[in-house]
């Protein structure tokens, strides 16, 4: 007969129990003890000191003694434990200045300038305080005679909270160090990258651009002749876009060499703005320059660099200025007087006080991006800044909205 009702388990049915799962304790990790190296001859100091100091504490973190009873003994502690915080250390030791040259060691063999350094001595006439303060870079110094359990304690807390800021202060400042290495190699690889592209581009746009100059020579309708030209230009301008980007990863990665030889000024500079000058024409822009009297003529130095330099800042000027004239200046620089100092006056459309730094960062761009009505990517002055820095030289920029600009450069010269 079959059973109703629920099935009934038979004598070999098999039971499979799970355990509950006990709730996991996650105990926090505990902070490493702040280390203190005591440093006395007399097995009773370091007895004395620890007693005082008998579960004592800072910053919910305990401490932990170390023990040496000679200046060999501290030193060798301090090479082997190098994050000591604090050291109480006598003077007298093994020889009368043992635990001065403890203090020389560590701060001119170990370079540790953190540690905190407490001096104290049973003879405070071998070694006057106001020496010692004066002459040795200890962070304090004290009788032992007159040094009391509660002045003790304080003591060690004071240099204990010391070391922790100085160690707050110095985790932030690597910090920051390896924030600005990651992202400088981040810079390199993203110049990289658009060289690579560029060298890419290069083949394929040196197509564009001759075989526009073929056609620009066969019989067309004025109307080809002039989408013909358009494509030109635009091949020029990409081009010149890909020479700067190119130049950039060269100066980025150091690749870029001065080659000095002897010319002459003004024979460069009167080149120069007559080249510039025909393009500040098409924009009824005049242009002029002055050399001052005392400026040597013929000067060794980089000349291919220099054009660069004048084209990119005095090609900027022109860019952002609709109407009036470009001045450029030059004359001995009077804060370094191996150097020149050229200055490019505009009466354009201004920068904002705001935007003088950035103007010289790369893809960097005077007016709002999004709206701009020049063109460019932003690399002239970013180059610029760079081969003049490699002169060493440097640049900066006067300029309100509305009111122009004036760039300033300078460049390290020698006279021929």
């Amino acid at each position: 007969m079959k059973n109703s009702g629920s099935a009934q388990p038979t004598s070999d049915s098999t039971f499979v129990t799970f355990a509950r799962d006990e709730p996991k304790v996650f105990s926090k990790p505990q902070p490493p003890p702040w280390k203190i190296l005591i440093v006395d001859d007399e097995e009773g100091i370091h007895d004395i000191t620890r007693k005082v100091l008998e579960g004592a504490s800072f910053d919910r973190r305990e401490f932990r003694y170390f023990s040496a009873y000679s200046g060999k003994q501290a030193i060798q502690l301090c090479k082997d434990h190098p994050d000591i915080a604090l050291i109480l250390l006598d003077v007298v030791m093994e020889t009368e200045y043992a635990g001065l040259d403890v203090v020389r060691f560590i701060r001119e063999e170990l370079q540790n300038t953190a540690v905190r350094i407490i001096l104290y001595t049973g003879q405070p006439g071998i070694a006057p305080e106001q020496d010692l303060i004066t002459n040795y870079d200890i962070n304090d110094y004290k009788v032992k005679s007159m040094l009391t359990s509660q002045g003790l304690s304080t003591t060690v807390i004071s240099a204990i909270r010391t070391y922790r800021d100085i160690q707050v202060i110095k985790d932030q400042r690597d910090t920051l160090q390896k924030t600005m290495e990651d992202a400088q190699i981040a810079q390199k690889a993203r110049y990289q990258f658009l060289a690579n592209i560029g060298h890419e581009l290069r083949t394929p746009l040196n197509h564009i651009i001759g075989f526009s100059e073929i056609l620009l020579d066969s019989p067309l309708t004025e109307r080809q002749q002039n989408y013909i030209q358009y494509i030109r230009q635009a091949g020029d301008d990409l081009c010149a876009v890909l020479n700067n980007v190119l130049e950039l990863s060269e100066l980025t990665e150091g690749r870029l060499v001065l080659k000095e030889s002897l010319f002459s000024l003004r024979t460069i500079v009167a080149g120069m703005m007559a080249f510039l000058g025909i393009q500040a024409q098409w924009k009824n822009l005049q242009t002029s320059y002055v050399i001052a009297d005392d400026v040597p003529d013929m000067i060794l130095g980089d000349s291919v660099l220099l054009k660069q330099v004048i084209a990119n800042v005095v090609g900027n000027a022109i860019k952002y200025t609709q109407q009036g004239e470009i001045h450029l200046d030059v004359t001995l620089f009077q804060d370094h007087p191996s150097q020149l100092l050229f200055a490019v006056r505009d009466t354009g459309i201004g920068i904002r006080q705001d935007k003088h730094d950035d103007i010289f960062q790369a893809f960097a761009l005077a007016e709002d991006a999004i709206h701009k009505e020049f063109s460019g990517v932003g690399l002239g002055l970013t180059i610029s800044k760079q081969i003049i820095e490699k002169m060493n030289g440097e640049i900066w920029l006067e300029s309100k909205p509305g009111e122009g600009s004036t760039f300033y450069f300078s460049m390290e010269y020698h006279a021929g």
